[in-house]
């Protein structure tokens, strides 16, 4: 009876050694990613050329030709009006409230800021100082100075620009 036990354990030993190697070879592998770049997967896949369709070409281009006819022959309608005005009129403002030459100061900054190029404006308003295109080079250089009498004086007319006088 022993005997019998010992072959038992024994057959079941090798048994089950046996199913853990069959179930080892069972082993699945997943899928798995894996990041490439551009040359390993030329060599991977290999070249493949364009193919192109000439089918949807020439769709996409009867498409593209529609759509170019289609705005370029918007009709216009009759009523349509001549001119637009993108920016509303405005009145002009009053100056009569300060002296001749604040009126003539003020103008010409606004018509220089509103010229083409703005800086007309700027140069205008610092035409009293002396400073101009041909020296803000060296006033931005630290070489040239105000006379403080230029600029006591431009206040000076201003203030009394504004006081009406």
């Amino acid at each position: 009876m022993m005997n019998f036990l010992k072959r038992s354990a024994l057959i079941a030993a090798f048994a089950l050694t046996a199913l853990q190697t069959i179930q080892a070879e069972d082993v699945t592998n997943l899928p798995t990613i894996r990041v490439m770049a551009e040359s390993e997967l030329r060599e991977e896949v290999g070249f493949v050329p364009l193919q192109e369709d000439k089918e949807v070409r020439q769709a996409l281009q009867h498409r593209i030709d529609q759509t170019q006819n289609a705005t370029q022959n918007i009709n216009v309608k009759e009523n349509f009006p001549l001119a637009i005005d993108y920016q509303p009129i405005t009145s002009s403002p009053d100056l009569s409230q300060f002296s001749p030459f604040l009126q003539q100061y003020i103008l010409a900054i606004t018509n220089g800021i509103q010229s083409s190029d703005p800086t007309n404006g700027l140069f205008e308003m610092l035409r009293p100082l002396n400073i101009n295109r041909n020296n803000v080079d060296t006033y931005r250089e630290g070489t040239m100075k105000v006379n403080m009498n230029d600029l006591i004086n431009l206040q000076q007319q201003i203030q009394d620009g504004l006081k009406g006088r």
